[in-house]
């Protein structure tokens, strides 16, 4: 913008993870390795009850639905297989879900590979003084944000009435949080306690905002609380108050409200009905909407992992 004859300095480059059981890790300790057969970084890592495990790096043009390739999904798992015990049996059929994003890597014009470009964001300052940030990722948002305006402040020399306060600043539900508000969870409402965790962990102190819409079990415990699916926290509430708080489309649902669709697709699909009939409600959707909804949130699981299952139930033919 500052100059058509400059050089890009973004390579977009595309990231596979792939989620595997449970037992390929420890609830409360991770692994990762900067240097595998190709000095790629590798991990495997505890996650939201599943083992999340990656990542590749591979130049790629910018679209809105990357997806995962086989050739990238094979050599996490190779990989991965370096660092289990020989016993461990690391099969393809055990990947609940694959899934890509495309990092904006800041380029440098003397390397092609991807491997060498910076993980970090660099600032420029152009000779009209336009600022460009590039680079970064999302967990470093509030540092990169400090820097760039920092440099504005010192480059176009505007006056400041006080200091950054990004360092301090809670997001929403942070407020009333502690440690224990979960145990509160459990006692006001009877959940029960890996879903009270859950509640409080993701939503703060608006868990209870959450709780409240919660329906009864008709068990003796716990009270209240019906999951989406039975392997995993998420609460049918949780549908209602995405809703509420405009969420508009399945696929938020089980993607960004919820992370369901990156643990298990299987599981996902399985919860898909009771998110729209939940939906249908809120929203009063038709027929026709429903089916559409239905349709669109297959297609994204698909994209997810969902040929997967076909491949494994072909082996347990095989096999049974």
């Amino acid at each position: 913008m500052g100059n058509k004859d400059d050089q890009k300095i973004c390579q977009p480059s595309q990231g596979v993870h792939i989620v595997l059981p449970d037992y390929y890790s420890p609830e409360d300790m991770g692994l990762l390795d900067p240097d595998t057969s190709d000095g790629r970084v590798i991990f495997f890592l505890p996650w939201q009850k599943v083992t999340l495990a990656g990542t590749t790096d591979v130049a790629c043009e910018v679209t809105d639905k990357p997806s995962p390739s086989e050739n990238e999904i094979q050599f996490i798992l190779s990989e991965v297989r370096n660092y289990l015990h020989q016993d461990v049996d690391v099969r393809r059929g055990d990947v609940l879900s694959a899934w890509c994003g495309i990092r904006p890597l800041v380029m440098d014009p003397n390397k092609s590979d991807t491997q060498s470009i910076a993980r970090n964001h660099i600032i420029e300052i152009s000779d009209n003084n336009l600022i460009t940030i590039a680079g970064g990722k999302w967990t470093t948002y509030r540092h990169m944000a400090e820097e760039t305006v920092d440099k504005a402040i010192d480059v176009c020399n505007l006056k400041t009435t006080s200091g950054c306060r990004t360092k301090g600043l809670m997001l929403d539900g942070a407020h009333g949080w502690s440690p224990t508000l979960f145990i509160r969870l459990v006692q006001d409402f009877g959940l029960e306690n890996e879903v009270a965790k859950h509640l409080a962990s993701t939503y703060g102190d608006k868990a209870f905002k959450v709780a409240k819409l919660a329906t009864l079990t008709g068990k003796r415990w716990p009270v209240s609380g019906k999951r989406l699916h039975e392997e995993f926290p998420y609460l049918e509430a949780e549908v209602r108050y995405a809703v509420r708080e405009y969420a508009c489309r399945a696929v938020d649902i089980l993607a960004r409200r919820t992370r369901l669709a990156f643990c298990n697709v299987h599981a996902a699909e399985e919860a898909l009905p009771r998110i729209i009939e939940i939906m249908t409600e809120e929203l009063k959707w038709s027929k026709s909407r429903q089916q559409a909804e239905m349709e669109h949130a297959k297609q994204f699981l698909r994209r997810n992992g969902i040929r997967f299952r076909c491949w494994y139930l072909k082996c347990s033919n095989q096999l049974y």
